[in-house]
């Protein structure tokens, strides 16, 4: 490889990748953000797909860029792959001999947790912390030392406090609860049974237990929580009050390992549960707002892959202007 000042003198066009457990987002763009093709194609999480399935989504993600644009992907300067998963060396070098295959000669190659994508989805490349509460629930973020971190994220056995998981156990927990009258009324139990089109207790918990997606079932009934919260309900008030507790939790916990100067950060939030913007972000931002941190709490303006392109400007020394931010978010 050359250095990174003749790498930038030569950058033409860079992909980036956003790689999970479900899809995978690949962008073509040239060197000032600007899109020239994107593929969406299956699952690339290495812990989760066997090294036949892994091997086809790259494979495929190559093949369909280079055929569409040939001469933009030779001239190819920079691939970042943000893959799920890619927390441990083992499965960093897994990807990286992997994808190495399929992208031009002396192209540079990265490959780093999926979580960075999203942080610089928010903060444009800046050092800083990004909260993921999907089914799932992590901290994560870098410093202005290039030093990585995280808090939570444990799985839903043991932790994902404040995720959707979290919160639909809740939600099932004190329906169940009243059903007992063991705690307050709340009218998630008539919406439980609607949603499971049941009329019982002991159907829902057949449908939940016996099957074999109890987990992404379990996590899809925080939607019935969000509903119930705007509609007043006292137990979901408190559900969805604790999981913003929890994350502000983890966001501060996170802020004081990796900038114990209390340096002023971007703290990005992204997933699932913060779609509805008028619920958990502004419980979050005001669980910040009362503490002495200095955070600043944003959502995401560009998609996860397209922070993996931000990624890979930044891995060949090029600085993010706002004309690019702009022509990034020209995506159609």
């Amino acid at each position: 490889m050359s250095n990174k000042a003749s790498e930038v003198g030569q950058l033409v066009n860079v992909i980036g990748i956003d790689g999970g457990g479900t899809k995978t987002h690949a962008i073509l763009a040239d060197s000032h953000g600007n899109t020239i093709t994107q593929y969406i194609t299956g699952p690339s999480n290495p812990n989760a797909v066997s090294p036949e399935a892994l091997e086809h989504t790259f494979k495929s993600i190559f093949a369909h860029l280079k055929r569409e644009y040939p001469e933009e992907f030779n001239k190819v300067s920079g691939v970042y792959a943000g893959i799920a998963g890619a927390g441990s060396k083992n499965s960093q070098q897994q990807l990286h001999k992997l994808i190495s295959l399929y992208i031009p000669n002396n192209c540079r190659l990265q490959v780093e947790v999926d979580a960075l994508n999203a942080l610089y989805s928010g903060t444009f490349g800046k050092p800083g912390i990004v909260h993921i509460s999907g089914t799932g629930s992590v901290s994560y973020g870098i410093n202005h030392q290039h030093k990585q971190d995280r808090v939570g994220g444990w799985g839903h056995l043991l932790g994902d406090e404040g995720s959707g998981y979290d919160i639909g156990k809740n939600g099932i927990s004190a329906a169940l609860r009243f059903f007992d009258g063991r705690s307050h009324e709340t009218i998630l139990l008539e919406m439980i049974y609607d949603y499971f089109n049941a009329k019982h207790v002991r159907e829902v918990i057949d449908q939940i237990y016996f099957s074999a997606e109890s987990k992404k079932i379990i996590a899809s009934m925080a939607k019935l929580v969000f509903n119930a919260y705007k509609a007043g309900d006292i137990p979901a008030k408190e559900i969805i009050e604790n999981a913003a507790k929890e994350i502000v939790l983890s966001i501060l916990t996170l802020h004081e390992k990796l900038f114990p100067d209390n340096r002023y950060v971007k703290a990005v939030l992204c997933g699932g549960i913060f779609q509805d913007d008028a619920i958990l972000p502004p419980l979050v931002k005001e669980g910040i707002m009362n503490g002495e941190h200095n955070i600043t709490i944003v959502q995401p303006t560009l998609l996860p892959a397209q922070g993996s392109l931000i990624g890979c400007y930044l891995s060949l020394g090029k600085n993010i202007t706002p004309t690019m931010i702009t022509n990034m978010r020209n995506l159609k």
